[in-house]
């Protein structure tokens, strides 16, 4: 993908645009996590915490908490409805939806099996399986601190850490400051684009994988040139979609070891087969 010739700052607001890395693109559409949902069968309903979504099976929630809330989505399961939580993961207002998306996907996918279907050798196992393993065969380079194990993006604006001082699972559900992974994006980590996902230690892995998937994903998103942050825009390739992409540049991107992001869902199929806190601060 080519940088756009026009100054981006030269650009309507609502021109739709063609950008990467997904970790720097802004705020998206979420219509892909509502459809998936919704492919899958889950109600919703809307209350004073939001608006919530429940699986088929009430064994699991999704919320979209109301404005002023740090995190914008939540996700829970459940050992039955109602029951105790068994893990929780959080993604604040500024998380490019293709990382809630993906998350979403898998989770919606897992639930019917209770997650077996993602073990190895089942039909939804993938390989390698391991959120870190993902994120070496990209290049993300790995340091080692007394608290937590990082892997940062190549340019610097990405990050996933895995935290070494495990605690009580009832404590990390208490907030995403204590959870076991964590993944973060953005030029500054104190402006308000910046963005940070968490995962408690018991969540499924290939869930935290999916996400981890989404985050290093080499495909260009979509965004109108208002939804990209202003401090990200030295950062970031941008195309116009009316811009046909360079295939030399395309074959290169098919040999890269990224894999692919979860932007492309068939929901159908996938129905068919399946009737105010503060971020953890990143090390500097």
């Amino acid at each position: 993908m080519s940088v756009t010739t026009s100054a981006p700052g030269a650009l309507a607001p609502d021109a739709v645009l063609r950008v990467r890395p997904v970790y720097l693109a802004g705020r998206g559409d979420n219509a892909q996590i509502y459809a998936t949902l919704s492919a899958h069968g889950w109600a919703t309903a809307a209350t004073d915490s939001g608006q919530m979504f429940t699986s088929p099976h009430q064994n699991a929630q999704i919320a979209r908490l109301p404005d002023g809330s740090y995190d914008e989505w939540k996700a829970v399961e459940y050992r039955e409805p109602l029951g105790i939580p068994l893990w929780s993961a959080t993604f604040t207002r500024a998380t490019p939806p293709e990382i809630t998306a993906a998350f979403t996907v898998a989770l919606a996918k897992g639930l019917p099996s209770l997650h077996h279907g993602f073990l190895a050798g089942g039909p939804h196992y993938q390989s390698p399986n391991s959120p870190a393993l993902v994120l070496a065969a990209c290049g993300w380079e790995t340091t080692d601190t007394a608290q937590h194990l990082y892997q940062d993006s190549p340019d610097g604006h990405a990050s996933f850490a895995l935290r070494k001082n495990h605690l009580d699972p009832y404590t990390e559900l208490e907030g995403p400051e204590h959870a076991l992974w964590s993944m973060y994006g953005g030029v500054d980590q104190a402006d308000d684009e910046s963005w940070h996902a968490a995962f408690t230690s018991a969540t499924p892995l290939h869930l935290v994988r999916a996400a981890v998937v989404a985050l290093t994903s080499t495909e260009p998103v979509e965004r109108t040139r208002g939804e990209i942050p202003e401090r990200h825009l030295p950062y970031v390739e941008i195309q116009p979609v009316d811009e046909a992409p360079d295939p030399r540049r395309s074959a290169a991107l098919a040999r890269t070891p990224n894999p692919p992001g979860p932007r492309v869902v068939d929901l159908a199929a996938s129905a068919a087969a399946n009737p105010p806190r503060p971020a953890t601060p990143r090390r500097h």
